[in-house]
């Protein structure tokens, strides 16, 4: 009997020394909303797969996560077989063309020679049968003279059908050139689209930045060989020196969230310091968290210390307290405090044993209690 006396008091009493308590009293307490959020720059462009016939496209090269770039460095690449064909057919059809082109105009660089020497000849003739008509018609017989005249009046009426000739091959040969070279021109049109849709299959940095790599549907990080669908972002270019923060906040909560509100930031990556933000902006759209939670959010937007942003990189996670309201002359207890027995919250209150209480919103990092403890009392923490 006495043992097991002795064993009751050494547990109690071990019992009695593992219990903390802690004394609450009331105080001027900040209502916050807790959430969790991401380090995002607040000057980034986002590169999707280029716009192409196919559903799928392959990924063939991609720039390393968290590389700094240059400008004209490369981001991405995907296969451009396809296209590589159209270009090649494009400038084929081009080369062709513009062979066809200069093989007609030597023909017809001959061809105008020997209209030239064609209708120098006719001239010739005419103008001998001009000189012979213009002799004195007494110097002749009527009949003569009259045969001299016909043979006149023919030769200038050939020199006249040798110049229409003439006028008429120059405008087909006009009307062919301009036919060749419209062709040329659309060609050439053809040509460059091909070329400059075969360029949009590599993506060049347009400036220096940090390279964030995209990630497919399941969350996993894109790579070569993987295959992108429209509308997913490949690979983002952020500027470091301008990082905000991203938070996803429970809709009823954000409600209560406006622009100007103080935040406090803890960081692990970072050291686990908190740090000062301020909310800049939020979300005006309610939306699902994701497409495999169903719980409704909002956007909420904070901004960085200037003077801690060169040891943090985009895509940090980071912890946010915003202070959204304070409540005067409020008791509060920590979470480590906090007892559930059927549901129902309690906390252990020294000489008195487990309490019902009723709990009211978080302040930064406590929970309000609106009934249940009276001030001085004090509670077992764990």
């Amino acid at each position: 009997m006495r043992r097991a006396v002795a064993v009751f008091l050494l547990l109690a009493s071990a019992s009695a020394v593992a219990d903390q308590w802690i004394e609450v009293q009331p105080a001027s307490r900040p209502i916050t909303v807790t959430a969790s959020g991401v380090v995002q720059s607040a000057d980034s462009i986002r590169f999707g797969p280029p716009a192409t016939r196919s559903w799928r496209l392959t990924i063939t090269r991609i720039a390393r996560e968290g590389a700094m770039v240059k400008e004209g460095d490369i981001l991405a690449q995907f296969d451009s077989s396809s296209r590589d064909d159209d270009v090649r057919e494009a400038r084929a059809g081009l080369n062709a063309k513009r062979s066809e082109l200069e093989s007609l105009l030597e023909v017809q660089a001959q061809e105008i020679e020997e209209r030239k020497v064609t209708l120098a000849d006719a001239a010739s003739r005419a103008d001998k049968a001009q000189r012979k008509a213009n002799v004195d018609a007494s110097l002749y017989a009527g009949l003569e003279y009259q045969k001299l005249v016909e043979e006149r009046d023919i030769a200038v009426l050939l020199l006249d059908r040798e110049q229409e000739r003439s006028n008429l091959e120059e405008r087909v040969r006009q009307a062919k050139v301009a036919e060749l070279e419209a062709d040329i021109v659309r060609l050439q049109a053809e040509l460059e689209g091909a070329e400059r849709d075969l360029a949009a299959f590599t993506i060049l940095a347009p400036r220096p930045g940090l390279v964030i790599v995209g990630t497919d549907q399941a969350g996993q990080k894109l790579g070569a060989n993987d295959q992108t669908n429209p509308g997913i972002t490949v690979v983002e270019l952020a500027n470091p020196n301008e990082l905000i923060v991203k938070a996803e906040v429970p809709e009823y909560a954000a409600t209560k969230i406006a622009v100007g509100q103080s935040a406090a930031l803890v960081i692990d990556a970072a050291g686990g310091t908190p740090i000062d933000g301020e909310v800049i902006e939020v979300g005006s759209i309610v939306r699902r968290q994701s497409q495999f939670s169903q719980a409704m959010v909002r956007d909420v937007t904070v901004t960085l210390p200037e003077e801690q942003i060169v040891n943090l990189r985009p895509g940090m996670t980071v912890k946010l307290t915003i202070e959204v309201d304070r409540r005067d002359a409020a008791l509060a207890v920590p979470e480590n405090a906090i007892q559930y027995r059927d549901g129902k919250p309690g906390v252990r209150v020294r000489g008195d044993g487990w309490r019902d209480v009723t709990l009211g919103r978080e302040s930064a990092g406590l929970f309000i209690v609106d009934a249940g403890l009276e001030p001085g009392e004090r509670i077992a923490v764990e």
